[in-house]
């Protein structure tokens, strides 16, 4: 497809039409090891587990690995640089960190109501890991500051515009209705309305790559019946 920003694309009034167009061009290809050196990805899972276990219960930790995974795919499929999207995959959501009592985060708006705070929070932390002393011969200057924009910035899915904005918040969607890979702890009147209300108007109708569209289309139907 070829866009540099959604700009340039038009969608189609109707999301499960465009969903049936798209569904040839297959799924992805089968899970490989992540392409990070085995001691920063010692290092980023570490610093990212230490927040992401006192986030979300039964959650965040699973959603993040899900998330590593298909940022990897989309970044190789698609000529994007799979160290800024695989470690903002690790590093998006752990500004989660004690934002939540429990029972809250099963809950649709408590979730909703946490997403600003959790980016402003997140991107500080990432900044924060990316800026070690031993982490930062594995970046440029300017991946360090895409990652931090990206934290910053994906969940605010109206102003997403760059392909690797988009890109990312294809993976975080995809990681979280790949019942395969995370169960899923929204109840059932918080799904509906994350299905309706998230997935199907803000989301879905943002996806720009072919290996998002394509896998949306395979992974939403058991996501949708597994409520």
């Amino acid at each position: 497809m070829g866009y540099e920003n959604q700009s340039e694309r038009n969608f189609p009034e109707n999301c499960f039409d465009f969903l049936i167009r798209f569904c040839y061009f297959g799924e992805m290809s089968p899970e490989t090891t992540i392409g990070l050196p085995s001691e920063l990805q010692a290092d980023l899972e570490e610093y990212a587990l230490g927040y992401l276990r006192q986030g979300r219960k039964d959650w965040d930790e699973p959603h993040t690995r899900a998330v590593v995974y298909y940022a990897h795919q989309i970044a190789e499929n698609e000529g994007l640089d799979p160290l800024v999207l695989v470690t903002t995959a690790w590093l998006h959501d752990i500004g989660y960190h004690a934002l939540f009592e429990a029972g809250q985060s099963n809950k649709y708006e408590e979730v909703m109501d946490r997403k600003k705070a959790h980016m402003v929070n997140g991107a500080k932390m990432a900044a924060e890991f990316l800026q070690r002393p031993e982490i930062q011969p594995h970046y440029t200057p300017e991946q360090v500051e895409r990652i931090v924009h990206l934290v910053s910035i994906h969940d605010e899915i109206e102003s997403l515009t760059d392909k690797d904005e988009i890109a990312f918040m294809e993976a975080d969607t995809l990681g979280a209705i790949d019942i395969s890979r995370v169960t899923p702890t929204f109840d059932k009147e918080s799904a509906r309305k994350y299905i309706g209300k998230d997935l199907m108007l803000r989301r879905f109708p943002r996806f720009l790559t072919r290996t998002g569209i394509s896998t949306f289309a395979r992974l939403l139907p058991p996501f949708e019946a597994f409520f």
